[in-house]
């Protein structure tokens, strides 16, 4: 399977507005065994806090920030319209994959399509019915579409291995940060946060060289 013959991608996300998150937090409490004010308050506080941490992981309160793609090459798509975004992104995998160009990522099955397609419900953006679609039971999907993260796992579920940890097996750097710190990353230094992405997708590029190298 050549390198020309496939499209590598990967997302990036972050947190929806206060704005947007306050429509959408849920009430938070205290342990029952809780009775001290201050200490009901603090893991209040505490239990709030997290959840805006990890609010760019999931589509109820996150949003798609940017996406990098390519096979040598890397590029990168970014929008403050969301809706114009996702339309751009559904276009290039749609034309990817009708003309049977593989469809690469780490993870992209469990995380990043599944993010992308529920961002996309909620804005009302179509997605192509070539990606995949419900079969009755189970979701899916094209089979152009490889996760690396799969192809690693063989079968096995449980079988642990991060992009840092599967890349550095093979002989790579590792990653140069962690993806939880991208948004705050892309307002502060947008150059560094770029490089961070397509850093990723040089990772995956080599995960799929070592795997497919047949």
């Amino acid at each position: 399977m050549k390198l020309k013959n496939i499209t590598l991608f990967d997302i990036e996300t972050s947190a929806l507005s206060d704005a947007e998150l306050d429509k959408v937090k849920p009430q938070f409490q205290a342990p029952a065994n809780y009775k001290d004010v201050a200490k009901i308050a603090a893991n209040i506080a505490e239990q709030e806090k997290e959840w805006k941490e990890n609010a760019a992981l999931s589509p109820i309160t996150g949003r798609v920030l940017a996406f990098g793609y390519g096979s040598s090459d890397f590029a990168l798509m970014s929008d403050e319209d969301e809706n114009a975004l996702l339309d751009d992104i559904w276009i290039l995998i749609n034309h990817n994959l009708s003309i049977s160009t593989k469809v690469v990522g780490f993870n992209i099955c469990s995380f990043d399509l599944p993010f992308l397609i529920k961002r996309s419900w909620s804005l009302g953006v179509t997605v192509p019915r070539i990606v995949g679609g419900w079969s009755g039971r189970y979701w899916t999907w094209n089979e152009d579409i490889i996760d690396l993260r799969l192809v690693w796992q063989m079968g096995d579920r449980q079988a642990h291995g991060s992009l840092d940890d599967i890349s550095k097996f093979f002989g790579g750097a590792g990653k140069t940060c962690s993806g939880k710190d991208f948004a705050a990353l892309w307002q502060t230094d947008r150059e560094k946060a770029v490089t961070y992405l397509k850093t990723d997708l040089a990772l995956s590029k080599l995960l799929y060289e070592r795997m497919f190298r047949n």
